[in-house]
């Protein structure tokens, strides 16, 4: 793929981000006004780009694809879960959890979505949205117990609802319903979902931002550790995925969709658990920002190579 569409689409990123630090400095974005927006996001904004990815003429080829995509993220995860019990292992208890959240759970709905979009057009959102079912099944089972023993009360039927009923993963069920049973949706529906879909993108970046501005810029660089997770997050999942899918002749979009979901920087649950569970939440939203901050150099370059 051509670096500078993928430069130019991450340089888009990052100026809206940039915005957002602006109006987080400016107190136009408070910590209530970010959390408000989150909530945006993960209910309204994020459900309605996956069901606008839908809106195809039916194609069991397409089907498939997505079916495909969805176990390659399966096999993955338990491939990186493996994988970061390795890399971080004699890390202090508190810091361990995280780094492997980390290195392990990528922002692929928030920013790999629209960064799909942006690349690869309505199919690579349809495609994506199978990603992000694997992603919500994991993070919520295996990401949710990297951080110790899960809270009474919520027990493996628990966790499994959490994640089969996360929002965007019902509007996964919605799409496919609409989508195999060829149910015709107006275009006014469509053109409204669509262009609510459409704001994921500047509002997760604007967020993002907002969250970067509360954090003192000493504070962001002077923690090797956070290098080390970003590195393992940006560079090598990616690539590891990239070489394994590659020798395996995976098809080309199929690829794509993968290695760009892997790309994008750590995920922004990260902080949310580490809170959750009493852990290095400073630490956390280190590695979110620091992450987020250097895969506008590194998500172009790995793109590229696609």
């Amino acid at each position: 793929m051509n670096f500078d569409i993928v430069f130019d689409q991450v340089l888009i990123l990052l100026i809206i981000m940039v915005a957002g630090v602006i109006a987080g400095k400016a107190g136009i974005i408070a910590d209530g006004a970010s959390k408000k927006f989150s909530e945006l996001l993960l209910y309204v904004t994020s459900p309605m780009l996956v069901l606008g990815s839908f809106f195809f003429e039916y194609s069991a080829e397409k089907f498939i694809n997505g079916l495909m995509v969805f176990l390659i993220a399966t096999v993955f995860y338990f491939f990186s879960i493996f994988l970061s019990s390795i890399l971080f292992k004699g890390f202090d208890e508190k810091i361990k959890p995280i780094m492997r959240f980390s290195s392990v759970f990528s922002n692929a709905g928030f920013i790999g979505l629209p960064m799909m979009k942006a690349l690869y057009g309505q199919d690579g959102v349809f495609l994506g949205s199978f990603y992000i079912v694997a992603f919500n099944l994991f993070v919520w089972t295996f990401g949710y117990t990297m951080y110790g023993e899960a809270k009474k009360g919520d027990g493996i039927k628990s966790l499994m609802k959490k994640a089969l009923l996360n929002p965007s993963v019902i509007a996964v069920y919605v799409g496919i319903i609409i989508f195999v049973l060829r149910i015709p949706v107006p275009e006014s529906v469509k053109s409204a979902v669509n262009y609510i879909g459409d704001m994921t993108m500047p509002l997760s970046m604007l967020i993002i931002g907002a969250l970067i501005s509360t954090a003192k810029i000493k504070e962001l660089v002077n923690d090797a550790r956070v290098y080390y997770v970003s590195a393992v997050r940006l560079i090598l999942m990616p690539l590891l995925a990239y070489g394994i899918l590659y020798l395996l002749g995976v098809p080309e979009q199929i690829v794509s969709i993968i290695v760009t979901a892997l790309a994008m920087p750590v995920a922004a649950t990260t902080t949310i658990f580490a809170d959750l569970f009493d852990k290095d939440a400073v630490f956390a939203s280190k590695a979110v920002m620091v992450s987020t901050i250097l895969s506008v150099i590194t998500a172009p370059v790995i793109v590229a190579l696609l």
